[in-house]
């Protein structure tokens, strides 16, 4: 699901304290961010938040790394390879 113009798409790497994953969560969630995955065996988190925040979202305790999602489209199987 694409998020609204003023939302963006984060990937979002937690420190060490992986064991600690869902209290990030929750720390995102209050900032507003809507959680779309929790990857412990990862350390990720994905979601979407407006684009005002992300700035914030670095600074979260437990929150090592951010990234802003890419979307791409592959072209159809039928479709001539260009």
């Amino acid at each position: 699901m694409a998020p609204a113009t003023d939302q963006v798409n984060l990937i979002i790497a937690v420190d060490e304290a992986k064991d600690r994953l869902s209290e990030v969560a929750e720390r995102l969630r209050a900032l507003g961010m809507k959680i779309e995955g929790e990857l412990e065996a990862l350390g990720t988190i994905t979601g979407t938040i407006e684009k005002n925040k992300v700035e914030l979202v670095s600074k979260v305790k437990g929150v090592s790394h951010v990234e802003t999602s890419r979307d791409y489209q592959l072209a159809p199987p039928d479709a001539d390879v260009q």
